[in-house]
């Protein structure tokens, strides 16, 4: 297919992938908005993502390296909303292993896209590698964009590795870049700052920050990201002793609909376990619990690290009560 790729069609496609818009640039859900105009200009290039891999590779073989990692930069999102993240790394490991490697801004917001895709396959020392690489490109040509990118990869790895006083450090200094930017920027740098807060046991900030993210959520209409959040301001009030509120918060969220995939089912027996355990039922919790194990068991598919936590935090009080 190389062959056929001239050098016209390349620059062609180069060009395209700059008029690319990404509704929710930093989200790891879907970074665009069904049905918006420049949504549908992205939904339309899905389809043809090995056309900008293969102009890449095209400008590659032609010493053309910036303006291959500049496609990679631009177009890397196309394989997070196709699902195809093997995909896409493989697109991004042709161009950033073979590419330019100046540090410049088109670089470093490639290697967070690679970040983000190897912390979807569960590769995390990988994820932790392309962070910092993209953070030491980011600081040598001193781009906010970039830098907030950056900050906010190794934040979303710390947090994985548990290190939540880290993980925070890093998603505040996401957001201080952020401040200036687009305010779907500032999306995923302020829900972690609110969930790493959380983690550390800081639950009135933690409240704090994720209405902060409620109400920036529901203006850029990031529906998921709405909904997410109502049910993570429930496990906070949870832990604030108000399960009237918490209630609110977790029926409030099934109003906006959810997937049936096993681990959102899971999810709903939790939030249903916590309730019960508020109102002092116990048995019924403990029932609840048990059923969110078990489909996350029968389903092969292991909680998130906050998610473990409201699970072994529920474990524990039942098994002492």
């Amino acid at each position: 297919m190389l062959l056929e790729m001239s050098d016209e069609k390349a620059r062609r496609l180069l060009a395209l992938s700059s008029e690319l818009h990404w509704d929710f640039p930093s989200s790891q859900g879907t970074p665009i908005i069904k049905g918006h105009a420049s949504s549908q200009r992205v939904e339309q290039a899905v389809p043809e993502r090995e056309s900008y891999a293969n102009a890449a590779r095209a400008l590659l073989e032609r010493g053309d390296k910036e303006g291959a990692v500049e496609i990679a930069a631009n177009a890397w999102r196309l394989w997070i909303v196709a699902r195809d993240v093997d995909g896409g790394r493989a697109f991004l490991a042709a161009v950033l292993d073979k590419g330019e490697k100046k540090p410049s801004r088109a670089r470093s917001l490639a290697l967070y896209g690679d970040s983000l895709l190897s912390f979807r396959q569960g590769k995390i020392e990988e994820s932790r590698q392309r962070s910092q690489a993209a953070l030491d490109a980011a600081l040598a040509v001193n781009d906010p964009e970039a830098l907030t990118l950056a900050y906010l990869a190794l934040s979303r790895v710390a947090f994985q590795d548990g290190d939540y006083p880290k993980s925070l450090s890093y998603a505040v200094k996401a957001r201080e870049f952020a401040r200036n930017q687009d305010p779907a920027l500032r999306q995923a740098p302020l829900f972690l700052h609110a969930s790493a807060t959380r983690m550390t046991g800081d639950y009135d900030q933690a409240a704090a920050l994720f209405e902060q993210s409620l109400e920036l959520n529901r203006k850029i209409n990031d529906q998921g990201m709405v909904r997410a959040e109502l049910q993570n301001r429930g496990l906070v009030e949870i832990h604030r002793g108000n399960t009237d509120a918490a209630e609110r918060y977790f029926a409030e969220s099934e109003i906006l609909g959810s997937t049936d995939d096993p681990y959102n089912t899971a999810m709903a027996s939790l939030y249903r376990a916590f309730i019960a355990f508020g109102r002092g039922n116990k048995n019924e919790s403990r029932t609840l619990l048990q059923s969110a194990q078990a489909i996350l068991k029968q389903a092969k598919m292991d909680a998130g690290p906050d998610d473990q936590f409201e699970i072994n935090w529920l474990s524990a009080h039942l098994e002492s009560n």
